[in-house]
């Protein structure tokens, strides 16, 4: 705005300057004629009224300076200055015919101005009509032959004329006077290679790497061309030379495993990734994204889970502060079950970045599959507190207190979380699935069972669900028809799993139906070459009630090595009967 200001100034000197030459002779109007009279008086109007369209104009009112600078060329055609101010405010009101005719006329009468040249010439080039604007251009250039600027538009003129030779005659002309360098060798590199002259574009960055011997960017440009043009052995050459003159270059190894990977040699690839990784001056972000879209690109082999580990393992030592960094290595320990490990990385994560929802997750899920449940219950509270309305921390501090026997803890966390839950309907059936353990743990059957109907409205194909809701239903003894419909379904759902087949046998034996209770517990027992004590306790039972009494104390006595059985399995030993 500043610039265009002292522009302005400069035309209203200009034209104050011409006025005032125009101006009568001393001595009054009696000393001249009526039309000079009248024509010095025209001008003073077309004076004033540019200066009030200029007023106007540096004030922002710019419908106001139209009108002014349209009424001072009315009245004075000759004011080059107007007309040019008019092709401005035009030109902003988005009307290019008027623009460029206003322009027009304000480089017809003072075509020596340089402004007003490079203004015309500006819009017939952007309102296509490139054949004026070149004719202005070469009139610019031939006046000042050695203008960088004018000769750089005169060539993008004729490549919108859509004669490339001529751009290159120019570019060529400027390299001969200012030697080799990258803007020029790239607009020509450019233009050959949209004609399809790919030699001809190879040769200019070949040009251009050689004057610029020291600069790594422009070699590694030459080597991704090489390699676009099947030149692989070029390109390998130009990447160590790169090794050479820039030792310390963050790129150049990641560079080198791209180049690997193309040619197969994923061995070599994968080193020079780790090289990489290990510069120090290669940020954490992008050598995440070069891991990421790498790995992409490659099919699995031998080895590939290794590599991976290698690398998170170099980031993390490189960038030891990093969040990203420990995350990546941290998920990539919980995808090789290091758990312990992983979640050493996610809680120094959270001492760096308290804020990153997922790193907690990650946390609380290693403590989970750890078994430490201590650690699962205070870490799950303070990440609830931090993230309340994220529901998954409720479910893990349900989960912990449900293991720790603090049942009221668990059914409290439970009931909370599982109000946060939208849209996901399997991890709400899974939250009542917890929900109905809980309560029945804690001894309320009713409370059991209307947990479980809400997990299974959720989510019908809950096999757990079905499963528990069908055994302990037969364990009350209520309802042995919908339990046994129930318990079909879960082993349909998971076939062979010895823990539902027992239930299943276990539903036969409540109804009566000691048979088929005796197929299917004896099918749980082949699923499970170490079945539980519970499972071989109801073999017994299955047993003793089939008339197999000294096979029924046998399995009894398996039962009880086995673990802990029912409060009643030690009378049942003792005595040789069967008690329920």
């Amino acid at each position: 705005m500043y610039y265009n200001r002292i522009i302005v100034l400069i035309l209203i000197a200009l034209f104050t300057s011409r006025l005032q030459a125009q101006e009568p002779p001393e001595g009054g109007e009696d000393s001249v004629s009526k039309e000079e009279v009248r024509l010095y008086r025209e001008q003073q109007k077309a004076r004033n009224l540019f200066f009030e369209a200029n007023k106007a104009k540096l004030t922002g009112n710019a419908e106001k300076a139209l009108t002014l600078f349209s009424e001072s060329v009315n009245t004075d055609p000759s004011n080059d200055a107007a007309w040019y101010e008019l092709a401005q405010l035009y030109f902003q009101k988005n009307d290019p015919e008027k623009s460029i005719e206003s322009a027009r006329k304000a480089y017809d009468l003072y075509p020596g101005n340089t402004w007003y040249s490079l203004t015309l010439a500006s819009l017939y080039a952007n309102n296509n009509q490139p054949d004026e604007a070149r004719l202005i251009y070469e009139k610019l250039l031939l006046s000042n032959p050695q203008s960088t600027e004018y000769a750089i538009e005169l060539a993008n003129i004729w490549l919108q004329l859509n004669k490339p030779a001529e751009a290159i005659k120019i570019y060529d002309e400027l390299e001969s006077r200012l030697g080799v360098n990258e803007d020029l060798s790239m607009r020509k590199h450019r233009i050959y290679l949209a004609t399809g002259k790919s030699k001809k574009a190879l040769e200019e960055l070949e040009k251009l790497a050689g004057a610029n011997a020291w600069d790594s960017r422009i070699l590694s440009m030459l080597a991704e061309f090489y390699l676009l043009q099947g030149k692989s052995d070029e390109a390998l050459a130009t990447y160590k030379k790169i090794q050479d003159v820039d030792p310390d270059n963050a790129y150049i190894n990641i560079s080198l495993a791209d180049y690997y990977r193309q040619q197969g040699d994923l061995e070599k690839a994968t080193e020079s990734l780790k090289a990489g990784f290990a510069n120090p001056y290669l940020d954490a972000d992008t050598k995440i994204q070069v891991m990421m879209s790498y790995y992409s690109q490659v099919k699995d082999y031998d080895g590939i889970e290794d590599d991976v580990l290698e690398l998170s393992e170099i980031l993390a030592e490189v960038h030891p502060n990093d969040p990203r960094a420990l995350m990546l290595r941290g998920e990539m320990l919980m995808m090789s079950e290091k758990y312990s490990e992983a979640r050493d990385l996610f809680r120094k994560v959270n001492e760096l970045d308290p804020g990153k929802y997922q790193i907690w997750e990650n946390l609380l899920r290693t403590n989970a599959i750890l078994e430490d449940y201590n650690q699962l219950a205070a870490e799950s509270n303070a990440a609830s507190e931090l993230f309340p309305m994220q529901p998954m921390p409720y479910y893990f501090n349900g989960y912990a207190h449900y293991m720790l026997k603090n049942y009221e803890s668990a059914i409290q966390s439970l009931s909370r979380g599982v109000k946060l839950v939208v849209g996901d309907n399997r991890l709400i059936s899974d939250f009542y699935s917890m929900l109905g353990d809980a309560y029945h743990a804690s001894g309320n059957e009713t409370e059991t069972f209307l947990a479980y109907e809400s997990s299974l409205k959720a989510n019908g194909d809950n096999a757990l669900v079905l499963n528990n809701y069908a055994y302990y239903l037969s364990l009350s003894g209520k309802n042995l028809e919908k339990a046994k419909e129930m318990s079909e379904k879960a082993n349909r759902l998971v076939p062979e799993n010895a823990s539902y087949l027992d239930t299943y046998a276990w539903i036969y034996y409540q109804m009566g139906n000691y048979d088929s209770a005796l197929i299917f517990i004896e099918q749980a027992i082949k699923a499970d070459s170490a079945a539980s004590a519970v499972i071989l306790e109801h073999y017994g039972d299955i047993l003793f009630r089939l008339g197999r009494e000294k096979e029924a104390l046998e399995t009894w006595k398996k039962a009880r090595v086995a673990g802990e059985g029912s409060a009643l399995l030690e009378k049942k030993l003792k005595d040789g009967k069967l008690y329920e």
